[in-house]
């Protein structure tokens, strides 16, 4: 699937006119070549506001390319994202819309026609319509990123065999240090992750047990009460303590998305 996302990619960037235009945030229409020079892969953001949660669909160059509307929940707002993820390879799911006050602006939607995120608005429906180039750019390159993470401190949401999620966080020297629980999806998974992330901030959240075979593990639990993580096995409790350490150093460097 990867390689597929690649594939579309170099035809898009192949059939794009010379100079692709990214949304920029700053109002100018017209964008430099820095994104679609840029080798950084694309980038998404979440973030809470008064209205909600949101999220941005940003180019390697950092320049914002979507929006979300607000949802009313962090696993809205990330089954969001998976949705630009699923959709935003594609340049057939973006459409070229005139805004209320003039000028033109992308939507990328769904299957059921669904509008998942939009850009700024541009002054010409060219423009618009160039700037599909470097939107499907940044989701291929992030997609194409994460699958190339496979060693290294890392967040990963691991399909089961009976349709259920869970996630692995993994230090540094690659070993996973906490796993969670099934959740029914995998925007309530990676939400699992950003709770995880929260939680291991408060070191009284951290509980070392006594396993039945006297080994020790750690549980990591959430404001809510709920047991968020759960670590591997030591052989002493010095090491589970270690473990915990490393839980809170990893976590505090990571990028969740």
């Amino acid at each position: 699937m990867r390689k597929l996302n690649s594939l579309i990619t170099v035809l898009v960037l192949a059939l794009a006119t010379t100079a692709a235009v990214g949304c920029a945030t700053t109002g100018e229409d017209e964008v430099s070549d820095a994104d679609s020079n840029s080798t950084a892969a694309g980038k998404f953001d979440l973030w809470q506001s008064a209205d909600g949660w949101h999220f941005h669909l940003k180019a390697g160059n950092g320049a914002i390319l979507l929006t979300s509307e607000s949802y009313t929940s962090r696993t809205g707002a990330l089954n969001g994202v998976l949705s630009v993820e699923n959709n935003g390879v594609d340049n057939a799911q973006y459409k070229v819309v005139q805004g209320a006050s003039g000028g033109y602006l992308l939507h990328l939607v769904a299957g059921n026609n669904e509008i998942i995120s939009f850009s700024q608005t541009y002054a010409s429906k060219s423009n618009a319509t160039r700037a599909v180039t470097s939107c499907v750019k940044a989701v291929t390159t992030y997609l194409d990123k994460q699958e190339a993470n496979t060693a290294g401190a890392r967040v990963q949401v691991e399909a089961g065999s009976t349709n259920q999620f869970r996630f692995n966080v993994f230090a540094q020297n690659g070993q996973v240090v906490l796993s969670s629980e099934s959740y029914t999806t995998p925007a309530a998974a990676w939400n699992g992750a950003f709770a995880v992330q929260d939680a291991a901030t408060t070191a009284t959240n951290f509980a070392i047990l006594t396993a039945t075979d006297g080994r020790f593990y750690f549980t990591l639990t959430a404001d809510n009460g709920q047991i968020v993580g759960v670590s591997q096995m030591y052989t002493t409790k010095s090491a589970a303590t270690s473990g915990i350490a490393s839980v809170q150093t990893t976590l505090a460097k990571l990028s969740v998305l």
